[in-house]
């Protein structure tokens, strides 16, 4: 029988009915529970208040959950980097050729002159005059090449030559303080010769210089 009489030959499969026929997802999403659904969202509620409040007063636990995200950051960099050409390697900064007491001393010679209330902190806090000279060996061990260590190298060598542990922020933080100290008019300024040094004493302030003052680091600013 032809198409006049009205029977479907089966040539036209995708009819009106099946054009707007919903998939099983779609199905089971609209025949959901409205209470399950709420019930739901009320455990995900829960499970990130918990999870709030532990990362509070737990600070092995939030560093757990720092690390995940960065390493789910890691991941997504990766991915997106496919396919992208290498960036170049970032220069090192030059520092002066001295030794761990050496770059300690200009370090405490360098706050002992600045007026600041930062600096007033950190002269108070030798332990960290050291940790900051550690990072200088550290970094300038590494960039003998030229290139700018990353913050994995330096604290491997922090730990395994000075029995530092550090997070991957406070790498960070030293990596930018040890590049800050080595600007024009700092401590670890490469342009301030041997001679205005002795004995790793302080450097003297140089004519035509401004203030140190005027060039202190950005690790001081709050």
């Amino acid at each position: 029988m032809d198409d006049a009489d009205g029977k479907d030959d089966g040539s036209n499969p995708a009819g009106p009915d099946q054009i707007h026929r919903l998939t099983a997802e779609e199905l089971t999403f609209l025949l959901r529970d409205p209470m399950l659904r709420a019930r739901e969202a009320e455990r995900a509620a829960r499970s990130n208040r918990s999870r709030t409040e532990r990362r509070a007063t737990d600070p092995a636990y939030a560093e757990r959950l720092r690390a995940g995200d960065r390493e789910r950051q890691h991941r997504r960099r990766l991915r997106e980097a496919i396919g992208r050409p290498e960036p170049p390697e970032a220069p090192a900064v030059a520092l002066p050729d001295l030794t761990e007491a050496q770059a300690a001393a200009r370090l405490s010679g360098y706050l002992d002159r600045s007026t600041s209330a930062q600096a007033a902190q950190l002269r108070g806090r030798p332990d960290r005059i050291r940790l900051y000279a550690e990072a200088f060996v550290a970094y300038r061990t590494l960039s003998i090449s030229g290139v700018r260590p990353t913050r994995g190298a330096l604290a491997a060598l922090l730990k395994s030559r000075f029995g530092r542990s550090v997070t991957p922020s406070q790498v960070q933080k030293l990596r930018d303080h040890v590049e800050d100290f080595a600007a024009t008019g700092g401590p670890w300024d490469e342009g301030v010769g041997g001679e205005a040094c002795p004995s790793g004493a302080a450097p003297t302030k140089r004519v035509g210089k401004a203030d140190t003052d005027s060039h202190a680091p950005r690790p001081f600013r709050r």
